[in-house]
């Protein structure tokens, strides 16, 4: 061997040498880093999430807080009880309620074993799952009083997790055009060298929106590919994707969307949305000001308004002057009672319809004649079918398996984080409908009005319960005991984004927190397919599930 091959093998190894000390002693500062990063514990949701941080060093997902402090269930007991749907004492429960999983087969109709006499006259149509088809069911019932709604009440409803904040125009519910190189480079970062520190996080309110849950995929292997063509998709959409195009009819479909809420809400003799309109959009730093002056342009564009708010309109509106630089109002946002589900369901039955706690597992087909069979079992084990000449199908994460037994289509799930609290503000506050504590952090009312409560010291507050959202964490669209866990960093950013944003004067308890699972596809949102004739699907909702779910029945095609 030459001279010069000798000393060209020993750079490389002395190379290959240094480039692992230095990994090494980059994961070993990251890992240092993290065990070393003390959360400020001022309440039980801050306990808990300095516990988590603990046992879950590596990954950041964190088990679903529930309260422990008495005095704030009595008070939410006493004062919230209409709310007790979103609230769950056990945190276990709340677990094996987001881990159901029942997949959905579409098997060929000769191999139903009941038979049944199908017909053009036969006109029956029947809904099943989330809030997307019982939208679009209580819709059809108007004119066709033949109508089934089939949800399975084991389950947390994905509308839930949600601040039920309708945010009608294309800028805000179109795809992101985020890459997904740009972002896995980011998280490569984070989870190597640039570790973001709870203390910071509490302290400031900021926090990195979009995560990835590294541990979840790397349990999960069989999900690499779906995530893999997912991603593929999405960079080709926003590297060559006509944006403008799309901005245009998104904008166009939130406009009939808002159209039928309006008009929905009239004939359910407004029980569906809050009467107060809007929300209020608070710009905390130089760099969210101009995501708010290039918003206020966008939607000019759609022929929508963001009202720029001056400080002295915002006391005199509100009687406090949340903490930012800059003010906008959404005058367009709506937002709906959070028991809606339950006033559409009641309006179905009001038409003629029924109303079903079952689970549906088998679709049965025939490629060429319009309508089929499902079959679905009840709470007490029981198997049923049903004809229909159209299925109107909303499953959230739970599976469809296609009649070559794979998936009908492909979803990764973007994990928002939801959090259910008391907010009490002082007497002479006023909280908007909606409060967007910069960013994507979004505070919502849930009860109208406030209730007046003494704290300890005997001032008075008025007390609020509210929701409070945000985040996306990519993870594998899996339904298991992790299911219901959410990134830490998220939740704790949210919480302090609130706190910091209403000031001292207010005190926010936490009273339950939990991950909310929101799929997303190679079309980034909400998306309709009809892969057979008479049944249509919808999957991929994402955030903007509730806002964009009448598409199916206000879209010119239809």
């Amino acid at each position: 061997m030459s001279s010069f091959h000798r000393i060209r093998q020993s750079w490389c190894r002395s190379l290959g040498y240094l480039g692992l000390f230095g990994v090494t002693t980059v994961g070993i500062m990251n890992v240092s880093c993290r065990y070393n990063d003390n959360v400020q514990v001022n309440d039980a949701f801050s306990s808990h999430t300095s516990q988590q941080q603990k046992k879950y060093l590596f990954s950041g997902m964190h088990d679903p807080f529930v309260t422990t402090n008495l005095h704030e269930l009595e008070r939410f007991h006493k004062h919230f009880s209409q709310f007790s749907s979103l609230y769950h004492e056990n945190s276990d429960i709340l677990k094996q309620k987001f881990s159901l999983k029942t997949p959905v087969k579409i098997r060929p109709i000769t191999e139903c074993p009941v038979k049944f006499q199908l017909s053009s006259g036969n006109s029956k149509t029947l809904i099943v799952g989330g809030p997307p088809a019982l939208i679009a069911g209580v819709s059809i019932a108007k004119t066709e009083k033949d109508v089934t709604y089939i949800n399975d009440e084991r389950r947390i409803p994905i509308s839930y997790g949600s601040a039920w904040h309708l945010e009608q125009d294309g800028e805000t519910e179109a795809p992101t055009s985020y890459r997904p190189t740009q972002f896995l480079f980011e998280q490569l970062a984070r989870v190597t060298f640039r570790c973001v520190r709870y203390t910071s996080i509490q302290q400031t309110g900021y926090f990195p929106w979009r995560t990835l849950d590294w541990i979840s995929w790397l349990q999960h292997p069989n999900h690499w590919f779906t995530g893999l063509k997912i991603s593929l998709a999405f960079q080709w959409v926003t590297m060559f994707g006509d944006r403008v195009a799309m901005l245009k009819s998104v904008a166009a479909q939130c406009v009939a969307n808002e159209i039928f809420f309006e008009r929905l809400n009239q004939e359910l003799g407004g029980q569906l949305l809050m009467r107060d309109k809007g929300s209020i959009i608070v710009a905390r730093n130089n760099e969210e000001i101009l995501q708010l002056e290039s918003l206020k342009t966008a939607l000019e564009k759609e022929g929508r308004i963001l009202k720029i708010l001056s400080k002295e309109e915002m006391l005199r509106r509100y009687g406090f002057l949340p903490k930012g630089l800059m003010y906008g109002e959404k005058l367009h946002d709506r937002v709906l009672f959070s028991n809606f589900t339950k006033i559409l369901n009641n309006s179905i039955r009001n038409q003629g319809g029924q109303v079903i706690d079952g689970t549906l597992t088998t679709i049965y087909v025939d490629d060429q004649q319009t309508g089929g069979i499902a079959e679905y079992k009840t709470a007490d084990g029981q198997i049923n079918h049903l004809p229909f000449s159209k299925l109107i199908v909303s499953l959230g994460n739970q599976p469809i398996i296609n009649k070559n037994n794979k998936p009908l289509f492909d979803v990764i799930a973007a994990r928002g984080v939801s959090v259910l609290a008391h907010v009490y503000v002082p007497t002479e506050y006023q909280l908007p409908p909606v409060l967007v504590c910069g960013g994507t952090n979004h505070a919502t009312k849930l009860s109208e009005n406030p209730v007046k409560v003494k704290m300890s010291h005997e001032k008075e507050y008025d007390l609020y319960l509210m929701r409070f959202t945000a985040g996306a964490c990519i993870t594998p669209n899996v339904s298991d005991e992790n299911a219901a866990n959410y990134d830490g960093t998220i939740a704790s950013g949210l919480v302090a984004a609130v706190r910091n944003t209403l000031g001292e004067s207010c005190q926010i308890e936490p009273l339950i927190v939990h991950g909310c699972n929101r799929q997303v596809s190679r079309h980034g949102q909400i998306s309709w397919i009809e892969p057979y004739p008479g049944i249509h699907v919808q999957y991929g909702a994402a955030g903007g599930g509730l806002t964009r779910a009448p598409d199916f029945v206000t879209r010119p095609s239809s």
